[in-house]
């Protein structure tokens, strides 16, 4: 059976999206090593992070959302904290001290 007889095609939205994680996703932890190169780990995220959030709070604001509240804004900077110091920070340290970009991935 081929994709046209189930009327499913390599170019759907699942497929496309899955490829979109794998290269997004891959492409984080290669730019990881890259950046650590010239910076230490947690001002690479921290710059990183803040750069991200300046993005979207933008784009958010372009297209015409109103500025988060004051609960936002604290439970933005308790889930960001936790990703820095908990998630990506250390998986950075890590990398830092030699796990290499592949299997940071894989894990």
């Amino acid at each position: 059976m081929t994709p046209r007889d189930t009327g499913r095609s390599l170019f759907s939205p699942v497929p496309v999206a899955l490829a979109a994680v794998w290269v997004i996703w891959g492409s984080t932890y290669l730019g990881i090593r890259i950046g650590l190169e010239t910076m230490p780990p947690f001002a690479m995220q921290g710059v990183r992070f803040s750069v991200a959030g300046v993005v979207l709070y933008t784009w958010m604001r372009l297209r015409g959302m109103p500025n988060p509240t004051r609960l936002q804004w604290r439970n933005a900077m308790v889930v960001g904290a936790l990703l820095l110091l908990g998630g990506l920070g250390l998986v950075t340290i890590a990398e830092d001290r030699g796990v290499g970009s592949g299997l940071a991935a894989t894990m």
